[in-house]
This record gives C-alpha cells, structure tokens and sequence, in this order.
C-alpha cells in the first residue's frame, strides 16, 4: 500500500486531517468588508466557491456525513490507511449558527466516524469511544464575540479539542474600519474563557487590512505571541485579498485601499518567523 501511496503528508503522523464545510449562514452582525460568501452567494462566509475543501462541500450538498464518506473515498483511494481523524469543521463562524443545527451537525459528524447512525448526540459520542475510527480532535471557527462562556460551554459538550479564534488584528480602529463587529477586549477575553477550559487556541492573524501598514503587523505578531493576554497554540495566517463582490474590493476600485505586494507579505512573514525561531 506504501508503494502506491500518494500525497504522502496527508497521513504522514498516522492522523488524517479532515475539513467539514457547514452551509451557508449570514453573519448577525453583518458583512466584514473583506468577506466573501453568504447566502446569496451560496458558499460560507469567508469562502470561495473555488476552494478545494468548498467544491467538495458543494458536491455533497453541505451534508457532514456525505462529506466526510467522501473524503474517506478519496484518501483510501490514493493509498492511505484511515484509523485515526481529526475533524476540522469549517465555513465561518460555527458558534453563530443556530444550536440546533450545530448540534445536529457534530452528532452527523460523529455518525461518519462511527459508520452508524445514532439517536442523540450523547449516544453518537458513546459510540465513538469503541469505533475502529477513531477521532483524535475536533476544531472549529469562531470570532471574538462568539467565544464567550456560554459558546466554550457548548463547545465542550460538542467533545471540541481546539478552538480557531479569527482576531485578523489586535487594533479597535482596523475592527471598526473592516467592521468586525468586536473590540480588542472581546479578543482577550476569548484567549481566557478558552484557556481556562482546557483548550489550545489556533489564531487567525490577516495582515494588511484597511488602516494597517508593514510596521503594525510586524507589531501585531510580536504582541500576539509575548503578551500574557494572548500567547495562542498556533497560527494561521492569512495575507489581506481583494475579492470581487467585497467591500474591500470597492473600496480598491475607487482607490482607498492599496494591498500589499507579494514581496511584501514575504519580507513579513520572513521577518515574523526569523523572530519566533531566534527570540
């Protein structure tokens, strides 16, 4: 099976990591001026309908069990061995969509695994104590204002390992002007509700928004990771895109906003690594 194996890293540490897409929801808040997707658009908030892990959503109908039967297809048959998952649900803000259909969701998800379908949650979370696939983790996405201690309560009942926090910056200005919806105090207040419940944290950091420079977001990673009110797990990082259909994007076609070079987010990136890995 070695021989024929492709793709190996997909598998590499014996852990298959993989994506489940929920459906399109609006914000409550509203739109983000750099977000795509939505309802009328038909992908999640802050998705492509050309991304990978959205086309293989699309095609199973934003169906959980569908998607990860899929998946399973698509790995076994490039040669990879599925014993243990990590489940990474994405599609935007999973705390802002309505409890029942998140509920309904995870226990979809554990069903996949478990190769049987359950009654309840609760049962679907017995069931995979013994099944021959085991989950090894489960991530989702949230904001700020969706970390509160009632969001990481439910998460926790979920059977959640990890929370995905999208910070995108660590300054009140640039979250009025991109219109985020939270302030930097909802930032780390979310670092501690998480903390205290266990969990690692992976931020979402997006350099080069509107009302940022090179400077700020150099500034932004250093705070991010020596400040004792943050100090996340991981990192993500997400270098600012103009998208068509965005607030971003009108606000480039009439010359208010200008993205960074290539070279630029490079020379950044190059410069925030050197720092971590040398002090």
């Amino acid at each position: 099976m070695q021989l024929l194996r492709i793709k190996p890293t997909k598998s590499a540490s014996g852990i298959s990591v993989i994506s489940v897409m929920t459906k399109p929801y609006n914000c409550p808040h509203g739109v983000c001026i750099f977000c795509p997707g939505g309802e009328k658009v038909g992908t999640p908030q802050s998705y492509l309908p050309t991304e990978p892990a959205t086309m293989r959503a699309l095609e199973a109908e934003y169906d959980p069990e569908r998607q990860i039967e899929n998946r399973f297809k698509q790995l076994k048959s490039i040669g990879h061995y599925i014993d243990k998952v990590e489940l990474l649900i994405i599609g935007g803000t999973f705390m802002n969509l309505p409890f029942e259909y998140q509920e309904s969701f995870v226990k979809s998800c554990y069903d996949a695994l478990n190769g049987v379908k359950s009654e309840n949650l609760a049962q679907a979370k017995k069931l995979a104590e013994k099944s021959s696939i085991k989950n090894v983790g489960l991530s989702v996405e949230t904001k700020p204002d969706w970390c509160k201690q009632k969001h990481i309560d439910l998460a926790l009942d979920f059977g959640v390992t990890r929370i995905e926090i999208g910070i995108q910056t660590l300054s009140d200005e640039i979250f009025r002007k991109t219109n985020r919806g939270h302030t930097l105090l909802d930032v780390e207040e979310s670092f501690q509700i998480s903390k205290d419940a266990g969990y690692k944290i992976v931020a979402h950091m997006m350099p080069g928004l509107p009302g940022s420079n090179l400077k700020k977001d150099f500034d932004d990673f250093i705070t991010l990771f020596n400040d004792q009110k943050y100090k996340p797990d991981m990192l993500k990082i997400y270098p600012t895109l103009v998208v068509p259909g965005t607030g971003l994007y009108k606000m480039y076609q009439e010359g208010e906003f200008n993205a960074y070079t290539t070279e630029e987010v490079i020379d950044l990136l190059a410069k925030v690594k050197k720092k971590f890995l040398h002090g």
